[in-house]
C-alpha cells in the first residue's frame, strides 16, 4: 500500500501507524471502472502470483515507476526486491512494470 504517497508493506504496518495519513490500497488505483495502467499491464502480461501477493506487486510497481526506479530490468528488480518473489510469474511482472515505465 502507499501511505502519503510512499510505499510500505501492509503486512508490517499497524493501522495506528497510518492514522491521519493518506492511505491508498489496490482498490484505490482504479478510477471507477477504468483500471490503473499497472493493473492493465499485469492483466496483459499475466503477471500474477497468489491472491495475497499480487496487490502488493502492483502497488510496489506503481511506486517503482513513480519514483523513477524502473529504467532497467535490474533497477526494477532491486527496487521491488521487498515484494518480488522469484516465482514463475517473475518475468511477466517485470514486463508489466517496464511497460508502464515506458521501457518495454
Amino acid at each position: 500500500m502507499h501511505v502519503d504517497g510512499r510505499r510500505v508493506n501492509s503486512c508490517l504496518t499497524l493501522a495506528v501507524m497510518a492514522q491521519g495519513k493518506q492511505v491508498t490500497t489496490i482498490e484505490g488505483l482504479a478510477k471507477g471502472e477504468e483500471l490503473h495502467p499497472m493493473q492493465e499491464a499485469f492483466l496483459k502480461h499475466d503477471g500474477f502470483q497468489c491472491g495475497y501477493c499480487t496487490p502488493g506487486q502492483i502497488m510496489s510497481g506503481v511506486a517503482c515507476v513513480k519514483e523513477g526506479h524502473a529504467g532497467t530490468d535490474d533497477q526494477a528488480r532491486e527496487w521491488m526486491s521487498g515484494n518480488l518473489c522469484r516465482c514463475g510469474a517473475y518475468p511477466n511482472i517485470l514486463a508489466a512494470v517496464r511497460e508502464v515505465a515506458g521501457h518495454s
